[in-house]
C-alpha cells in the first residue's frame, strides 16, 4: 500500500477545512441528497462526501457505508487531494498504490473508485465526492464530467456553509459589541463604527452618532424631530414597539432584532438592532440605548442563497425525472453485464435476476423469480454455499472465490453476498457474481513464468530455492553440483554480450542433455548453474576425487561432475564464433539421515568446493570437504 504524501500547502488546506466547522457535524440532507442521487445515477453501492483531515478522512455523507471515518493512511481520497485532480481507479487490484490496501482486501472491498476533488473558493481542496464499487468497472469521459457536476453541487453547499459561518461570526461579534459598559459607552458613543442612538421612552431620538445618520440617511437635526417608529418600515413597527414595551415592563433587560429602516428616498435598509433600557438608581426607566449595524448586504446574500436553494431543488427534481426516464435503459445495461446479479429474500427465493442467469444457468430470469436457490443450484453447490447464505442473512457481507455453477465446465466465479436492509432489518441479500476463470489462468501463468530464467529457459534462483526446500522436506539423499564457467568475463569482453548470452544458452542445452533425465537444472545467475541430483547417496572420498576422477569406482555424483566438465570443455559455436570454454564444478552430498539443514547450506558447501576446483587449475571438480561442512553449519 502506498500512502499519499502530504500536499505542499497542507497547513493552508487544513486551516481552510477547520474554518468550515463541519468535521464531526450532524448529517445534513443537502449533502445526503446529492450522495443518493449520485449513487442512483452511476449505479454504485457507495457514495461518500469525504473530507480529508490531518490523520483521517471523515465522511459528511456516507451513502451505502456504515463507517463515518477511516484512517488517512488508507485513504484513496488523499491521493486525489494531493493531485487536486479527479482520481479514477477502475480496478484497485491492478494499481500498486492500492492492491494491498486494507480497504481493498477487507471491508468495504473497494475494487472501483472515482473521486472528484471538492475545491473551496480560495482553491484549497479539502476532500472529494467519491464513487465506490466492489467490482471493477470502466469510467468514461462522460462519467467523469457528470461526477464533476455532482461535486460542484457539494462545493456550492460548502460555500453556503462558509458564508453562513461568516454571517454568524459577524452577528456574534455584533452581539458582543453591544455589551459595552456604561463607562465606556459615553467615551466611544460618537467614534464607534456602529450606529448608536439614545431614544426617549416615547420613541423620540435624543442623540445619534454619525454612523447612525449614515445608516438611516437622515441628518442628526432631522432625526431629533422624529420617533423611531416614523423611520421604521411599516411591517416592522409593531414588533419593535412590542419589544420596547417588554423592556419597560421589566420582562427582559435587552432585546435584539433584525428590522428595516426607511430612508428619506423611500428605500429600505436592513439593520441588526440591539436595545437596552437604562434605569436610574431606583429602577425608574430613563431612556433606551440602541445600537444599529447595517446588515443589508448580508440579508441580500441570504435572499440570494434562498433563491439558489429553490433553484437547486428544482434542478434536483428535474434530474430525478430524467433518472426515472432512464431506468429502463439502466435495466437493459444490467441485463447485458457479464455478471450474475440477483436479489434473494429471507426464504432464499429469488426476487430479481438479470439475464446473465439465462446464459449461465440456461434459465430465464423471469422463470427464476420466486424460485428457491435450493431448487436452482446443484445439491453439492448449495451445501457448499448455504453457510454463506446464513451469514449474509445475519448481516455479514461474505464472498466465495471458488463457485462452479455448472459441473460440465471449468468456469470459476467469484460471488459476493451483500445483506439487504430495510428499516434496520435484514430482508435478504444481493448476489453479485463475476467470472474469474481468465484471472485465475493468468495468475497461474504469472507464477509459472516467475520461476523461469528468461535467457536460458532453465529454472531460476527462486525455483531452485523451492526445489531445495521440497527435497530437504522429503528427507531424500541428493547431490548438488555448483557449476561456474571458467573465463566467461573474458569471452564477454572479447566477443560481446550478445555472443556471451548465446554461449549461456548453449551451455544450458548441453547441461540438460548431459545430466540424468530426472535431474533439476537451474541458472543461479550470471555464468553460475546448479544441478540437483536426487537419489545420490554414495559417500565418495575426497582422496579419490582428488587423485582419480575417472576411476570406475567413482560415485554417481563424481560421474555427473566429471560428465559436466567433459561436456563443457568441448568447443561451442555461439554467435557465429567457435568458443573454447570450460567449467569448475563443486559438489555437495546430502544424506537421507541428515536433518535440520537449511536450504542454503548445501549451496554454500558446493560453492566452496567449486572455488577449490578453481584453485586446482579449473576445468575440474571437487567434493565438499568435511571442514567446509563444519564451517557452514557453524554460521
Amino acid at each position: 500500500m502506498i500512502t499519499a504524501p502530504l500536499p505542499l500547502d497542507e497547513d493552508l488546506r487544513l486551516r481552510a477545512l477547520k474554518r468550515l466547522d463541519i468535521l464531526d457535524s450532524e448529517p445534513e440532507e443537502a449533502f445526503d441528497r446529492v450522495a443518493r442521487l449520485a449513487a442512483r445515477a452511476f449505479g454504485v453501492p457507495i457514495v461518500l462526501v469525504s473530507l480529508v483531515d490531518e490523520d483521517r478522512q471523515w465522511f459528511k455523507s456516507h451513502h451505502g457505508l456504515a463507517a463515518c471515518e477511516t484512517p488517512r493512511s488508507m485513504s484513496f481520497c488523499a491521493h486525489a487531494v494531493l493531485s487536486k485532480r479527479m482520481l479514477v481507479v477502475e480496478d484497485s487490484l491492478d494499481d500498486e498504490r492500492f492492491l494491498d490496501n486494507p480497504l481493498v482486501l477487507g471491508a468495504p472491498f473497494i475494487r472501483f473508485y472515482a473521486g472528484s476533488p471538492l475545491r473551496l473558493a480560495d482553491g484549497q481542496v479539502i476532500g472529494t465526492l467519491c464513487l465506490i464499487d466492489t467490482q471493477p468497472r470502466s469510467f468514461e469521459a462522460g462519467d467523469a464530467q457528470a461526477l464533476a457536476e455532482y461535486a460542484e453541487l457539494i462545493e456550492r453547499e460548502l460555500e453556503v456553509r462558509r458564508q453562513l459561518i461568516r454571517s454568524r461570526t459577524a452577528h456574534e461579534r455584533d452581539r458582543r459589541s453591544l455589551a459595552i459598559s456604561e463607562a465606556r459607552f459615553t467615551t466611544v458613543f460618537k467614534e464607534t463604527p456602529i450606529g448608536n442612538a439614545l431614544v426617549a421612552l416615547d420613541g423620540r431620538f435624543l442623540e445619534v452618532n454619525p454612523t447612525f445618520t449614515e445608516i438611516t440617511g437622515y441628518d442628526e437635526a432631522t432625526l431629533r424631530k422624529l420617533t423611531f417608529a416614523e423611520v421604521t418600515h411599516p411591517a416592522d413597527v409593531a414588533s419593535d414597539v412590542a419589544l420596547a414595551a417588554e423592556l419597560v415592563a421589566g420582562k427582559q433587560t435587552t432585546y435584539t432584532t433584525e428590522k428595516r429602516y426607511v430612508r428619506p428616498d423611500g428605500t429600505a435598509i436592513w439593520v441588526n438592532l440591539a436595545v437596552t433600557l437604562l434605569r436610574d438608581a431606583t429602577g425608574v426607566p430613563l431612556h433606551f440605548i440602541a445600537a444599529v449595524q447595517d446588515i443589508d448586504s448580508r440579508k441580500k446574500s441570504e435572499e440570494a442563497l434562498r433563491n439558489y436553494h429553490v433553484e437547486l431543488e428544482e434542478r434536483v427534481r428535474e434530474r430525478t425525472t430524467e433518472l426515472r426516464r432512464s431506468r429502463d435503459a439502466l435495466q437493459t445495461i444490467t441485463d447485458n453485464l457479464p455478471v450474475l446479479i440477483a436479489a434473494v429474500d429471507r426464504d432464499l427465493r429469488y426476487q430479481f435476476n438479470n439475464e446473465t442467469f439465462k446464459r449461465v444457468l440456461a434459465k430465464p430470469s423471469a422463470v427464476l423469480r420466486g424460485v428457491s436457490i435450493r431448487d436452482t443450484l446443484r445439491p453439492e453447490l448449495f451445501e457448499q454455499l448455504q453457510p454463506l447464505f446464513t451469514r449474509a442473512l445475519a448481516g455479514e457481507r461474505v464472498t466465495c472465490n471458488e463457485v462452479r455453477y455448472r459441473a460440465d465446465e471449468e468456469r470459476v466465479w467469484c460471488t459476493t453476498y451483500i445483506p439487504a436492509e430495510r428499516e434496520g432489518k435484514v430482508t435478504g441479500f444481493y448476489v453479485v457474481s463475476h467470472d474469474v476463470t481468465e484471472q485465475r489462468r493468468t495468475e497461474r501463468e504469472l507464477r509459472e513464468n516467475a520461476l523461469i530464467d528468461p535467457l536460458t529457459g532453465l529454472a531460476n534462483r527462486r525455483a531452485l530455492e523451492e526445489e531445495l526446500r521440497a527435497t530437504l522436506a522429503e528427507a531424500s539423499p541428493f547431490a548438488l553440483s555448483f557449476i561456474d564457467l571458467d573465463g566467461f568475463k573474458g569471452i564477454n569482453d572479447r566477443y560481446g554480450h550478445d555472443t556471451g548470452d548465446a554461449l549461456l544458452r548453449e551451455v544450458a542445452q548441453r547441461l540438460t542433455s548431459t545430466v540424468r533425465a530426472g535431474d533439476f537444472v537451474s541458472r543461479l545467475g550470471g555464468d553460475e548453474f546448479v544441478v540437483v541430483s536426487r537419489g545420490v547417496n554414495e559417500a565418495a572420498s575426497v582422496a579419490s576425487a582428488a587423485s582419480n576422477a575417472a576411476s570406475s569406482a567413482a560415485s554417481s555424483a563424481e560421474r555427473i561432475a566429471q560428465a559436466v566438465c567433459q561436456a563443457l570443455a568441448r568447443p561451442f559455436v555461439a554467435g557465429g564464433q567457435v568458443i573454447e570454454c570450460s567449467a569448475s564444478v563443486g559438489v555437495a552430498l546430502h544424506g537421507a539421515d541428515e536433518g535440520g539443514v537449511r536450504p542454503d547450506e548445501p549451496l554454500a558447501l558446493a560453492d566452496a568446493a567449486m572455488y577449490e576446483a578453481k584453485r586446482a587449475g579449473r576445468n575440474t571438480w571437487r567434493l565438499a570437504r568435511q571442514a567446509s561442512r563444519a564451517a557452514v553449519a557453524a554460521q
